[in-house]
Order: structure tokens, then sequence, then C-alpha cells
């Protein structure tokens, strides 16, 4: 059977690009590749777990759940495009349990990407969705996946409990089709697991990656100001050059008891919603992972306007004094920017990823 739908190889990759972190640099899932055996949290309603033929147990994996085919969704509660694409899903989702020969044979659970449980309980109260959503509020699946904008939908042909489930398509960005998504999602059931890991190993794969906002001389000129803010001058200047690919600097810079090492890092990350600008930013630390300055390359709001000097400014307030070995987890009442919820926690996530980077410059004897 020739699978024809969209596959996975359009999904950014943070792999030897600027910013990059260690924690995201796996390859990107694609058509054919086994979904991941990750350990999920499992719901706690109990029609949640009935639906998705799940036990007592207080984690999953996607091969436990029932059925030839399951849809995975990877949303954001805030993104426009996944509230838009709900009421289709909701209809996909209707047909798939109103007729005996799809009902058990097809599920849909989605995993709403930086978001914490009681932000995906919100959302599916105002959208009146029906099927599971569970939070991914540390992007453990996101990554797991290789990482993308939302909404994405991967279909994963079942195999048994314990063996991983095949993609046999996806779809990246905003799907209203449901009828035309149903019948391939039938069409995804009766196909041979083998056959599509065959035809996957004969696919091309595309690599993207998150593209620099500034010219490499600006950049400097921006670090240089970053570690100027935080000291009373640079003594020498340099780029650490790390296994990782991690765009990291470190600066002797003067201080009022003589001289420290600082490091500062360039963080790029891709937008977790498909139509809002990438995330770009500086931050600088100190030999005990200390966060200790701030810089916006590319912050952006709903509509992606820019962010003011006053916003810069509370998440600065937010970040600094706090330490990479101890990352706080992000709280979208207390920490996020209004309008940029999702930048925000991208940011924190990006911190959260500073420990393997401490690591990396104590083998180096940076640290």
């Amino acid at each position: 059977m020739r699978i024809w739908f969209n596959f996975l190889s359009m999904m950014v990759v943070l792999l030897g690009c600027a910013g990059s972190l260690a924690a995201q640099e796996s390859q990107p899932l694609g058509f054919g590749d086994s979904f991941p055996e990750l350990r999920l949290t499992a719901p706690t309603e109990p029609a949640a777990r009935s639906y998705l033929g799940l036990g007592k147990g207080a984690d999953f994996t996607l091969s436990q759940l029932g059925g030839a085919v399951v849809l995975v969704e990877l949303l954001n509660v805030h993104c426009p495009h996944c509230q838009m694409q709900t009421p289709s899903y909701n209809e996909l989702y209707k047909l798939i349990e109103s007729n005996p020969k799809t009902r058990g044979k097809i599920k849909m659970i989605g995993f709403a990407v930086g978001n914490l449980p009681e932000e995906v309980a919100g959302f599916k109260r105002r959208y009146q969705v029906p099927f599971p959503i569970l939070a991914d509020p540390n992007f453990q699946l996101w990554r797991a996946v290789g990482g993308s904008s939302t909404p994405l939908s991967i279909y994963v042909r079942q195999q048994r409990p314990g063996q991983p489930g095949v993609v046999a398509g996806s779809h990246l960005g905003l799907n209203t089709h449901y009828q035309r998504l149903y019948e391939s999602l039938q069409r995804y059931a009766g196909s041979d697991p083998e056959e599509l890991r065959r035809q996957g190993a004969a696919a091309q794969r595309v690599r993207s990656a998150v593209a620099p906002v500034v010219s490499a001389a600006e950049l400097e000129t921006r670090l240089r100001k970053a570690f100027i803010n935080v000291s009373n001058g640079i003594v020498e200047f340099s780029r650490v050059e790390l296994g990782s690919g991690r765009q990291v600097y470190t600066a002797i810079v003067r201080q009022s008891q003589g001289v420290e090492r600082l490091f500062a890092e360039v963080s790029s990350r891709p937008s977790v919603c498909d139509i809002c600008h990438d995330v770009h930013f500086i931050y600088v630390f100190n030999g005990s992972g200390e966060i200790v300055g701030f810089e916006p390359l590319q912050l952006t709001k709903y509509g992606n306007v820019d962010w003011n000097q006053q916003e810069v400014a509370t998440m600065r307030k937010r970040v600094v004094g706090k330490y990479l070995t101890a990352p706080p987890p992000f709280d979208p009442k207390l920490d996020a920017i209004s309008s940029a919820t999702m930048t925000s926690a991208i940011i924190f996530d990006s911190l959260a990823q500073g420990e393997a980077l401490l690591r990396e410059l104590k083998e180096k004897g940076l640290r």
C-alpha cells in the first residue's frame, strides 16, 4: 500500500544550529519510524482511562493503548491554530465513535506542550474536547519526537503492547479536513507496519534549522553588551567550542573585587505555535550556575509583536538570581508575560536545560 500522506521531515531540528540545546538534539521522527516508548503520566479520569484501554498504572507508553491507529496531537492551549482545529477534531472523534467499524480501532489523544494540567482542563472545558488531552509541561514528548511547532498530528500504526508503533503519516499545521483525515486513518488501520518501516527507510529526510535573527557581527556586539551590563568591563572574550553544539561564549570581566569568568548562551528555539516567531535570547551566568543577566534577541507576544522594555525587565527579574542547577518550574500565572505565555514557557524550559551545559563546561576545565 502506497502511503502518500505528508510525513515528519518538515519537523524542526536543532542540530548544529545557533543555540541548539543538547536535550533537543534528536533525529526528527519521520514516516516509518518507531514512535518513542516514552513513559507518560496516565490520566486520572476513569472515562479517559477506559477510552484509552489503560489499567491502574500511574504511567503508560503509547504501545499500551488499544486500537490499530492512534492519532497523537501535539498542541498548545494558547496556539490560535490549535484552538481553530479543535472543532474539526471534535467532529473527527464523533465520526470514529459513531461507526462500529472504527470505534475502538482508531483512538485520539492530545499532548499539550508546555502547558500545566489546569490549563489543559480549562482548554477542554472551553472547547468541549471529548478525547483525552494530557499536559506535557516539561516538553518531554515534544523532545522525544524531535521538536516542532503546533498543531502537529502524528498517525501511529499500533502493533503489540511493548512493541513501538510505526509512524504512518503526519500533518504539521492547521487541518480542518476531518472527513478526509477519517478516510486516511481507516487506510492506516489496514496497513502493514513492516511495510511502513520499509517505505520509511527509503524516504528522504530533510532537516531545517532555526535561522539566526542577527548577523555574526551583531551577535558578538550584543553578547559583549550583555557581559558589560553585569560587570565593569571585559578583559577577554571568546567562544567556547562544545561537543553538544550549544552556542556558548565566555568572558573574563572586571568586578569590584577583581576579575571573574562569566558565560553566556545564545538560545534559539522554534516557537511552539506554527504562526508565531521563533524565540531567541541571551542569558549570562557565572561559574556557580547563577543567572546574572538576560537580554532579548527576538521575543514576541500575540500577533508577533515585540516585547517592550517593561516586559523584558519583568522576565529579567523572573530569571536573574536563579540557578541552572535548580531551575524554577514555570508557573503561567506568575511567570508568563501577558499575551506571551508560550514564549515565556520556552524561556523557562531553555534554562531548565542548563545543568547539562554546566557539566560540559566543567569537563572542559572552565568551571
